[in-house]
């Protein structure tokens, strides 16, 4: 479920990796455990599993279905689900700005890389930026798009944000191998020098470019945690079960 959220930014974290230090973001901190996937279709918000039954919960202002049945619900249930459902949907509009920051320290990590080793190449510099600066674009549209459909899935949004990185990767491997290839080849030994002692900075200059705004990252990634701890402590309270002897107990957050 909510988890898949917080891949998203640990993903993008990694693609810059070396750029968060030991402010890197990572969401095993959170503990968090869950088999299920959320969605959101129309007014509801889905939960699906692949294993167990039901295979579906359905949350709607109040009322909960498992597998399309109705569950009976007491009117304090009622009330929680409505708190729980309405936490869910607090945290969305969280998880697009950790996308989106996600992505921005990612980028600015990649293009720290491109500057590095292709600034000696005026032409290759300015063509790999261009690819970053359209993939940059391209990523950012499809969260936003991502967000503002009705119907929004977050395995989708991680497929997404992933591939907004893993796209780019290829194309600039490639220009910066080619750049070492032509070093070698022309025998040039202080522009293969060079190249090596860019490689030996890079980790402390990208660190040095994005440091702050990891560190940000984190701690908005530490409220989250604890978000879904409260929502962990809201389902204990929840009464109803949703198939014989199974409580509503979507996600697990050791203390």
């Amino acid at each position: 479920m909510l988890r898949r959220l917080a891949v998203v930014v640990a993903a993008l974290s990694a693609a810059g990796s070396v750029a968060a230090g030991e402010d890197r973001v990572s969401f095993d901190q959170c503990d968090l455990a869950t088999g299920w996937a959320l969605s959101l279709a129309g007014a509801e918000l889905a939960f699906t599993r692949d294993d167990g039954v039901p295979a579906r919960l359905a949350l709607d202002d109040g009322s909960l279905r498992a597998d399309g049945r109705d569950v009976a619900l007491s009117a304090d249930d009622r009330r929680r689900l409505r708190d729980y459902e309405a936490t869910v949907r607090d945290l969305l509009p969280e998880a697009k700005a950790v996308a989106l920051e996600g992505i921005e320290i990612a980028f600015v990590a990649v293009n720290e890389v491109a500057r590095l080793f292709l600034s000696a190449d005026e032409v290759v510099h300015a063509a790999t930026a261009e690819k970053i600066a359209t993939a940059r674009i391209v990523a950012r549209r499809q969260v936003e798009e991502a967000f503002a459909g009705r119907d929004w899935s977050d395995a989708e949004l991680e497929r997404l944000v992933e591939d907004a990185v893993v796209q780019l990767m290829p194309a600039l491997v490639g220009s910066i191998a080619a750049s070492a290839v032509k070093a070698a080849l022309s025998g040039d030994e202080q522009l293969a020098g060079e190249l090596e002692a860019r490689a030996a900075r890079m980790e402390r200059e990208i660190e040095s470019r994005v440091a702050r705004r990891a560190k940000a990252l984190k701690a908005r990634a530490e409220a989250f945690c604890s978000r879904l701890a409260a929502m962990d402590r809201l389902e204990a309270e929840i009464d109803a079960e949703i198939a014989p002897g199974q409580r509503f107990d979507l996600i697990r957050v050791e203390p």
